[in-house]
């Protein structure tokens, strides 16, 4: 009876604790998600999957987005600059916050949709690359210069295997940061 106890413990404590263990942070500080499966519906009849490891969520100044992805971002500034880039779980303390998803789940043409909310009291300018099921290479794509306190969508009509938000600013000039491989 004690041993059945103990192991129902066991059992019952590593579940509470896989469900609630926090993101994985390297030794440098960048926190990675957990390995997981990425599945994108291409169209009525056509499945698009592939296995991520180890990928953070931000890291050297670039945001990388997966269908599903709900996080915010903090920048640090240096007056009217963004001198850096974080992940924030935590939305309520975001100066950005991010949702990556695709719909319709169920149609024929399922589309990717980005909603960007700036919570920062800036101008927030964006570069972006995605890659894209079936196509070698990494796509330019646009995001729209988002007004602080409002809310912006950004839309393409077909699916992205991973969206990456780079050189963030808060002016029109380019700065550029290099998204990692």
């Amino acid at each position: 009876m004690k041993h059945a106890l103990l192991s129902l413990l066991f059992v019952a404590s590593s579940i509470l604790f896989s469900a609630e263990s926090p993101p994985k942070k390297d030794e440098s500080g960048t926190i990675f998600r957990k390995p997981f499966t990425l599945s994108l519906k291409v169209d009525k009849e056509h499945i698009y999957e592939e296995k991520f490891e180890k990928m953070p969520y931000v890291h050297k100044g670039c945001v990388y987005l997966f269908k599903g992805d709900e996080f915010g971002i903090s920048l640090q500034m240096d007056g009217k600059s963004v001198k850096g880039v974080s992940y924030q779980p935590d939305i309520k303390k975001a100066n950005i916050t991010l949702k990556f998803t695709q719909v319709p789940e169920d149609g024929e043409k399922p589309m990717m949709q980005l909603t960007i909310k700036n919570i920062s009291k800036e101008k927030i300018y964006v570069d972006a690359l995605m890659t894209i099921p079936g196509k070698k290479g990494i796509f330019k794509t646009s995001i729209l210069p988002l007004e602080p306190g409002l809310s912006g969508f950004e839309s393409w009509p077909h699916p992205v295997v991973q969206l990456v938000l780079k050189n963030i600013r808060t002016t029109e000039k380019n700065q550029e940061a290099q998204p990692q491989r």
